[in-house]
């Protein structure tokens, strides 16, 4: 299943958010399980509405989800067997970026203010900080703060003569 990315025609950088902890190979093992058992408990008794539970979570454990942050702004990708889903946060909607230090030494999440709604993301340190200056440069109103409130100055770039 070969799907074009929408952000694969953006020029400049492209961060990619990581995730915080992968699942775990039992976790993934007892979905699959989970599903089959679903799936032969619909066929083997009259609750006929398991099969449907089964085929669902068989195609959300299937599901490839695709963040990144481009100088449009924030750009989720959902691919799933019989459909997709795009979900984009303009700059211009992005009220602020909070960034939070995690407990990893290479980590770091940002979370994006839009509206009533807030969105969590993790990237390697030295990617945060070329977002939040990205998030500046894209949109001036934007606020930067540490998670404990204090503000986040991007310095200037001189301008080239």
């Amino acid at each position: 299943m070969s799907v074009h990315l929408p952000w694969e025609s953006v020029s400049g950088p492209i961060y990619t958010a990581r995730p915080l902890k992968p699942r775990k190979k039992w976790v993934t093992t007892g979905g699959w399980i989970l599903s089959v058992v679903l799936i032969l408990g619909g066929i083997a008794t009259p609750y006929r509405v398991l099969i449907l539970f089964g085929v669902l979570y068989l195609l959300t454990m299937l599901a490839v989800k695709d963040t990144v942050v481009t100088s449009r702004g924030v750009e989720i990708f959902y691919q799933m067997r019989i459909t997709t889903h795009y979900d984009f946060i303009s700059w211009d909607q992005i009220e602020s970026v909070v960034r939070k230090k995690e407990d990893s030494p290479t980590m770091v999440s940002l979370y994006f203010a839009h509206g009533d709604r807030v969105k969590r993301l993790f990237f390697l340190k030295p990617d945060a900080e070329n977002i939040l200056a990205l998030a500046k440069e894209q949109n001036p109103k934007v606020k930067l703060a540490e998670d404990d409130g204090t503000p986040i100055v991007i310095p200037k770039k001189p301008k080239k003569a």
